[in-house]
């Protein structure tokens, strides 16, 4: 289990249970253990790199419409990523853990829970620079896979801005652009295969996600070298975090379930996120059809203190709606409440229990990314 260390680093609230990983029905399953063997040999955890929470007035940029012809995307995306992409080293070390990459000119750079975790101390080589930078972890959320990082003491850096990940469609065309230590950034090409998968993820407890929800998959060559790196549209824009697997296709946490975050720890230095008080697995559209029941989040483990328990919620409940916001492949409950919610708002819970439905009315609790 990831704890933070140190008086003035924020603690991380644990989560009431160990995560339960995804039924043999979901699609696919990610491999990041060999990444982060090392954590626990070496007795490290994030929290270790954990700064102490400061406001940043800086907003990320959300990008617009852009229209592009796509014989000429490739060269354009090229030339407009590879100077904001970073490779993330651990200090000592000549093997780069992975990439990740510039959202605000003075240095908050966006990469995965699995290319931090385990490292002692952390530095990036931007773009096409030779000289690393120190860089210090700010927060993270094993449950949505995304942790930013902080160059100090730069500005006037390249950056790259966020994408519609909602408009996505299969068969498009996307790049994925990730550094390596000692030669440039590279750029791969490839189309999206399917969208807003469930992913289930054989992470050691305490190490990263045990699910990740609204999954991009590509098959865009995507390996250790370039996870945590951006997933980027014709536009330049980017739509997803890389989190490769050796075994599959390339996979990409859509940029719909991390955007939100990543503005909350840029702006306040930490995260804090409206909760249930329950641990959940996604029930997708096509799961829900083969086993005669209903898609959203089925419910796996309560808080004892939470919110949900004290309403009346139990373990296999299948959580469909929260107020007018129906729960699907594309919305998952992690992306709902952290883009539409806000810790101790009052909410609507609509759920499905032995295949009846009903509603609950309750303020919704608040806890910080965990990685349990």
């Amino acid at each position: 289990m990831i704890e933070p260390a140190g008086a003035e680093s924020p603690r991380k609230a644990p989560e009431a249970a160990r995560r339960s990983l995804r039924p043999r029905a979901l699609i696919g399953l990610l491999v990041i253990a060999a990444l982060l063997s090392g954590a626990v040999a070496a007795g490290v955890t994030l929290a270790v790199l954990k700064s102490q929470a400061r406001t940043n007035p800086q907003t990320v940029d959300l990008g617009g419409s852009v229209t592009v012809q796509e014989n000429n995307a490739a060269v354009n995306v090229a030339a407009a990523a590879l100077p904001a992409v970073t490779s993330i080293v651990s200090q000592g070390e000549d093997k780069p853990h992975g990439s990740g990459f510039l959202v605000t000119s003075d240095g908050f750079v966006v990469t995965t829970v699995n290319v931090v975790a385990g490292a002692r101390s952390l530095s990036v080589l931007i773009g096409h620079e030779s000289k690393r930078r120190n860089a210090r972890l700010v927060d993270y959320d094993c449950r949505t896979g995304v942790a930013v990082l902080k160059v100090d003491g730069v500005a006037n850096l390249p950056t790259l801005a966020f994408g519609d990940s909602a408009a996505l469609k299969t068969g498009q065309n996307v790049y994925v652009v990730g550094g390596s230590l000692g030669d440039r950034p590279g750029l791969g090409r490839g189309v999206i295969s399917a969208l807003h998968q469930a992913v289930a993820m054989n992470a050691p407890p305490g190490e990263g996600p045990g699910q990740l929800d609204n999954v991009i998959e590509t098959d865009a060559a995507i390996g250790a070298s370039n996870t945590g790196g951006p997933l980027l549209d014709v536009s330049g824009r980017v739509v997803g975090l890389a989190v490769g697997s050796p075994d599959r296709l390339g996979l990409a946490i859509a940029s719909a379930g991390i955007q939100p975050e990543v503005q909350q720890i840029i702006q306040n230095g930490q995260l804090v996120l409206p909760a249930l008080g329950v641990t959940t697995v996604t029930v997708t559209a096509d799961q829900a059809a083969v086993a005669g029941g209903v898609a959203g989040a089925r419910v796996t483990a309560l808080d004892g203190a939470g919110v949900g328990e004290r309403a009346g919620l139990k373990v296999g409940d299948v959580i469909t709606q929260l107020d007018d916001e129906k729960l699907d492949d594309a919305h998952p409950l992690l992306l709902v409440l952290a883009s539409r919610f806000q810790p101790g708002q009052k909410v609507t819970v609509s759920y499905n229990r032995t295949g009846s439905g009903a509603q609950i009315q309750l303020a919704l609790g608040s806890q910080a990314g965990t990685c349990q």
